[in-house]
């Protein structure tokens, strides 16, 4: 359970990004928390204003495209060396928050900059050629050309950075062995399968040896196997020291593979934090999965909708019966006793604390 002091950085942290109080006020008392506590926490947010530097930092940053609000007093601080992520609904400004980051749009307020150290930070919309320098970016559409050949492409990007002929050879060579396409590297662009497309872009985007790599939705129509190789790759160059930026819809991905994760809602960034974090604050409950040896869950849905006190949600996921309580404990051994007395065999049991993916499902709903 998150402690008093979790729930404090928690809402410290969210206002400073430009959450409402009354959303604040709303969501956790809908998870739980004593108004009290989180009145005393609203009411000291302007003493306690988190100042860490970061390496990418959107400052009161809003964008509006005609009429249509799409992001609305962002302020995000994501430092060197992260692997984050950015969830939120498809259409909700996933794709329009990264390309800010990049450049390609410049905000309409606020300010999206690069913190290169405590005494130094640089206006992205000012500084082209040093965000063109930072900067790798796989979008959602292959920016790749499908009549080149996997080396022709990674090739013609490496001359966009003026890399010097010797420069072109060693780095496509290393970068396609890493993506694992060397085999590949005679092969129309055009020709390859959906999963190499994928790391013939992220070659692309990395040819320059950028501090930061950002995709977006880099999973996008590919098969589970793919997914998990695309991943695999993801957290490789994570771990050589680039800072990489994921935004998707793939909640479980996400919860799987970042550090950190922010939920994008209602045009702001109103939540950020680990996984375990996330879910501590916003989600009061525990799963508990029961499996029986005849895996007839009936006469246990029947005794949770009797005692809807303390049981919540139901339903079965891989042959097990898994509820939702507050009171995980007494939860628990309640329903042990009730499959004793009907003498019915328990083969697995646990206790878990809820997805982020549906964390973020509450979150939206709410």
């Amino acid at each position: 359970m998150a402690t008093a002091k979790a729930l404090r950085d928690h809402i410290i942290q969210s206002l400073a990004r430009g959450a409402k109080e009354k959303d604040m006020q709303k969501l956790l008392l809908t998870a739980g928390w004593p108004r009290e506590i989180i009145e005393e926490y609203i009411g000291k947010v302007e003493e306690s204003r988190p100042s860490e530097p970061g390496l990418v930092r959107l400052k009161n940053v809003s964008k509006r495209f005609g009429t249509t609000v799409v992001l609305d007093n962002v302020n995000l601080e994501i430092p060197p060396g992260e692997l984050f992520g950015i969830i939120g609904l498809s259409g909700v400004g996933k794709t329009t928050l990264l390309n800010l980051m990049v450049g390609f749009f410049e905000p309409d307020v606020g300010e999206v900059a690069l913190k290169l150290s405590d005494k130094t930070e640089q206006s992205i919309s000012k500084q082209s050629e040093l965000v063109k320098n930072m900067f790798g970016f796989a979008a959602q559409r292959p920016s790749f050309y499908g009549e080149l050949t996997v080396r022709e492409n990674v090739e013609h990007f490496a001359a966009l950075y003026n890399l010097s002929p010797a420069e072109r050879i060693t780095r496509c060579g290393k970068l396609l062995k890493m993506v694992d396409l060397e085999n590949a590297e005679h092969t129309l662009a055009q020709n390859l399968s959906g999963g190499m497309q994928k790391r013939l872009d992220i070659a692309c985007a990395l040819i320059h040896e950028p501090a930061i790599l950002i995709l977006d939705e880099p999973t996008a129509d590919l098969d589970p196997i793919i997914r998990i190789q695309i991943w695999d790759l993801i957290r490789q160059i994570n771990s050589q020291g680039t800072t990489v930026i994921v935004a998707s819809h793939v909640v479980s991905e996400l919860e799987q593979n970042c550090s950190r994760i922010a939920i994008l809602r209602d045009h702001r960034i109103t939540e950020v934090g680990t996984t375990a974090q996330l879910r501590d604050i916003y989600s009061k409950m525990y799963e508990i999965f029961l499996k029986t040896a005849d895996k007839n869950y009936g006469p246990l849905k029947t005794y949770c909708n009797k005692h809807h006190v303390l049981f919540k949600k139901m339903c079965e996921k891989k042959d097990c019966f898994v509820v939702q309580s507050s009171e995980p404990r007494k939860a628990l051994q309640q329903l042990l006793n009730f499959l004793s007395k009907r003498k019915d065999k328990v083969v697995h049991v646990h206790v878990d604390r809820p997805s982020i993916a549906e964390v973020f499902e509450s979150l939206v709903k709410k």
